[in-house]
């Protein structure tokens, strides 16, 4: 399994900061196992004392900063690494290379095993043309002493592992990163349903909440001289009161879209329980679902802004289409402006749902003059899916 830990690269960058663990402390472990080979062939050839000491020396130098390299040091996984972190790799696998040179010139041609190890330290550690590069040489310098030992078919290994070394530990950077990816896909995606939910929510209750105050001012006003409709209005209120809480459980249950025909309907019932006069014009005709959804949301805010903010006296309501594009336009005779304090985000909630379609267009400001007009357009050629529209 990738070991994918997360940080921050010195430069800012993010990287991925560890290969498996498994093969990190067991592969190198297991490669130095080789250095049996050159080390028995010096002990069983009538050495010296100093080939024995050079074997020896050069086998335990060899492997402790061959270890120190694949196990303390991360990989660079990015040509913005830090100047001195990418010298410090450099000199570390020049160093290898060298003393592998040397003690395959010194002790004879069992040490050329040596540069598969070089060239498996060189693809893991160094960035990519860096390792291309020290491949290469090393490949160039076991063909020129194999074509004098007769072992020159050892370039060919030597080349494979290398770069085999160095795409293995590319994929693993890829496959981390992919991971890493998804996971943020899928956390923005989590952010993006709740933002979506919250809004469903805040227009779903916005809209509830303000008939119920009206309704409960008028019952106030009408319980000494009417008690009979203060009584009617108390029942509405418990109406829309369940009402409001079947849509919470159906928006919690999978999000609901309203109908433009039940909007109008309790736009006009709102705007009349609040005393604004109201003129509905409805040309739209029959919608695709989204739109009709999104057209629906229009008439909701514009009537709960209307009603909040306006202190107007008339309102208009006009569904319509032109040119391929079909608009819900709410003005009122109001104060002209909306106190932004206490829009919340019902507007620019709008804004969001309309931009879902390709060519939507959504404005909401103040006329010339006095009044109020928010304006939601869709093209019909270009509806959205669901998600889109009407689930928002």
């Amino acid at each position: 399994m990738v070991e994918s830990v997360k940080g921050e690269h010195p430069t800012g960058r993010s990287r991925i900061s560890r290969l498996p663990r498994g093969g990190r402390l067991l592969g190198p472990l297991f490669g130095l196992i080789f250095l049996i080979y050159p080390v028995r062939a010096v002990l069983t050839s009538d050495p010296t004392p100093l080939r024995i000491s050079l074997a020896w020396g050069g086998a335990v130098l060899f492997a402790g900063v061959f270890l120190w390299l694949m196990w303390t040091q991360e990989p660079l996984w990015s040509a913005a690494a830090e100047h001195s972190e990418v010298r410090k790799r450099r000199a570390t696998i020049a160093f290898l290379a060298v003393l592998a040179i040397s003690l395959n010139l010194m002790l004879g041609s069992e040490w050329r095993v040596l540069f598969f190890h070089v060239n498996v330290a060189a693809g893991i550690m160094l960035l990519t043309s860096d390792a291309y590069a020290a491949i290469a040489g090393l490949t160039a310098i076991t063909f020129a002493l194999g074509t004098i030992s007769g072992m020159a078919w050892l370039a060919l290994p030597t080349a494979a592992i290398g770069l085999w070394a160095t795409a293995f530990v590319r994929q693993v950077a890829a496959v981390a990163e992919l991971r890493s990816a998804r996971e943020e896909l899928a956390r923005l995606a989590v952010n993006e349903e709740r933002l979506r939910f919250a809004r469903d929510l805040h227009d779903l209750l916005g809209h509830s909440l303000s008939l119920i105050a009206l309704k409960s001012e008028l019952a106030g006003r009408l319980l000494a001289e009417a008690p009979e409709k203060a009584k009617a209005e108390v029942d509405d209120i418990e109406g829309v009161a369940r009402q409001a809480l079947r849509e919470v459980r159906e928006a919690v249950a999978g999000y609901r879209s309203p109908t433009l025909d039940e909007e109008l309907v309790g736009a006009s019932e709102m705007l009349g329980a609040a005393g604004i006069g109201c003129r509905i014009e409805n040309e739209a005709g029959v919608l695709p679902s989204a739109i009709d959804g999104v057209l629906a949301w229009a008439v909701r805010e514009g009537t709960t802004n209307v009603i909040r903010h306006s202190c107007a006296r008339g309102c208009e309501i006009v569904l319509a289409r032109s040119d391929g594009v079909v608009y819900a336009e709410i003005t009122d005779d109001g104060q002209g402006k909306t106190n932004t304090e206490d829009s919340g985000s019902g507007l620019s909630g709008l804004a969001e749902r309309v931009a879902g379609f390709i060519d939507g267009e959504f404005e909401a400001g103040p006329l010339p003059g006095s009044g109020f007009r928010l304006r939601a357009s869709l093209p019909l050629d270009g509806a959205a899916d669901d998600s889109a529209g009407g689930r928002g």
